[in-house]
């Protein structure tokens, strides 16, 4: 088993920071991202405020970090760390695929997405997605529909319907309002739904949900889950704030030796692409 200086948890804007902080002080350290890297970054359409790039979208802004941490010969992982056990020499982080360890970690995987809780993982990459932003050119023309939670999937319908056919977002509140002021012809809202099961076989084919209590199905090749996102920090053994954000000092430190925070994952004012390189920065030169 490969044991390796610091372990990076999530590849967005935080963890590349950290990443290439950490790597130009010659440790041996890698990213263990679990979709792809840029993270919540990727699903930003205009980035207006962050420093040297009045104006910038984030797909473009991510494969900028990417590339610069790609030049450095950074290592990245895909896998979903599942369990970790932070003890005060080795930490061990167990993940879907692998187990790995490290001398130090930099724990940067932001917010989640949360999930609808039924069997869509099992289409992920096959037809279900949770960004819109990244995803949308792979249904061109085709029809898709969104999870929503009380309107929480009205943005990414917006983003989809420039390139799908069509769009419906199945959301479990009272959208009778906003669907009458809804004056996109591509866009259907459909309340007081509850999705029961991703159709498919090596892709996606449909879903079938609930609609007052009323089994129904629906016809599409993208299901896209825009629930929201949380702090999912409950494989940490770390103090939290009420929340569930991890607590640090000004250095990233959290209650454990050895083991750092970054971005929004931790407990803090503002949450920003700005200030994420930022706590990066510091834990990449302190591990």
């Amino acid at each position: 088993m490969k044991t390796y200086d610091c372990l990076i948890i999530g590849g967005g804007v935080g963890g590349m920071s950290a990443a290439i902080y950490a790597k130009r002080r010659n440790k041996n350290i890698a990213i263990i991202e679990k979709f792809s890297l840029g993270g919540e970054v990727l699903e930003l359409q205009r980035i207006n405020n962050f420093p040297s790039q009045a104006d910038i979208d984030g797909i473009t802004l991510s494969q900028l970090f990417s590339k610069q941490i790609d030049a450095l010969g950074v290592e990245v992982i895909y896998d979903e760390i599942t369990s970790t056990k932070l003890s005060e020499f080795d930490k061990i982080l167990v993940g879907k695929k692998d187990t790995y360890v490290a001398k130090s970690v930099i724990i940067a995987c932001g917010m989640t997405y949360i999930e609808a809780g039924v069997n869509e993982n099992d289409f992920l990459g096959k037809g279900v997605s949770y960004c819109a932003v990244c995803d949308a050119n792979f249904y061109k023309n085709k029809p898709v529909c969104v999870i929503s939670k009380d309107g929480s999937g009205l943005k990414a319908a917006k983003v989809l319907a420039e390139v799908c056919s069509e769009v419906t977002i199945l959301d479990e509140g009272d959208m009778e309002l906003i669907s009458k002021a809804n004056t996109n012809k591509k866009i259907k809202i459909i309340s007081d739904t509850k999705l029961v099961k991703v159709i498919g076989d090596e892709n996606v084919r449909g879903v079938e949900y609930t609609q007052s209590g009323k089994m129904k199905t629906l016809e599409c090749d993208g299901v896209f889950i825009s629930l929201g996102r949380k702090a999912k920090t409950d494989i940490y053994d770390l103090k939290k704030d009420e929340q569930g954000f991890i607590i640090t000092d000004e250095n990233m430190r959290t209650s454990r030796y050895g083991v750092f925070a970054v971005g929004d994952i931790r407990k803090k004012n503002l949450r920003q692409i700005v200030t994420a390189c930022s706590d990066g920065a510091i834990a990449g030169q302190l591990c």
